[in-house]
């Protein structure tokens, strides 16, 4: 799937021998030269990947620190302040994600849903992206009503190219 301001990848096929190496790659250096399989399968995987510019994002505008702890309420309903979305290099929003819980919190339940975020890529290609807000997944944690402590949960979330993504969530319930 492409659309305008997306890059593309170019199909090429490698000058060796069928049994040697895979027949067909995504090369986005133009390079007509033979490259070992170990890294033409990892360029490969990184090219797919990074076509539409998946990210985690900041439901509140901040940037999420990785590993980082949500402090919530117990038994009230808290937004995690990670999201998920996927924009385009011109940093328009692009099909939001879906996700699939892996590991259910111990001490609550996770409900997924659509809301508003902002994007946090970082250095690379989408960098100029940072702070655009657009539609993101999010996750909305509630604990038990009389639990206080220490909870966590685990999601896998797929983007609309087919990239998947874990995320983990920690939680401290007051």
């Amino acid at each position: 799937m492409r659309g305008p301001g997306m890059a593309r990848l170019e199909p090429f096929r490698f000058p060796l021998d069928r049994s040697a190496a895979p027949a067909l790659c995504f090369n986005a250096l133009s390079s007509r030269e033979p490259v070992s399989t170990s890294f033409e399968s990892a360029l490969g995987l990184l090219l797919l990947c990074g076509l539409l510019g998946g990210c985690v994002t900041s439901g509140d505008g901040r940037l999420s620190e990785a590993g980082g702890i949500d402090r919530v309420v117990a038994g009230e309903p808290a937004v995690m302040r990670q999201t998920y979305m996927t924009m385009d290099l011109r940093c328009r929003p692009v099909k939001r994600p879906t996700a699939t819980l892996t590991q259910p919190p111990r001490h609550g339940t996770v409900r997924m849903l659509p809301r508003r975020g902002a994007a946090t890529y970082g250095p690379g290609p989408y960098r100029h992206c940072d702070g655009k807000v657009g539609p993101s997944l999010a996750f909305e944690y509630t604990s038990a009503p009389d639990y206080r402590g220490h909870d966590a949960f685990a999601v896998r979330v797929r983007y609309a190219d087919g990239e998947l993504r874990h995320g983990h969530f920690e939680v401290e319930i007051r």
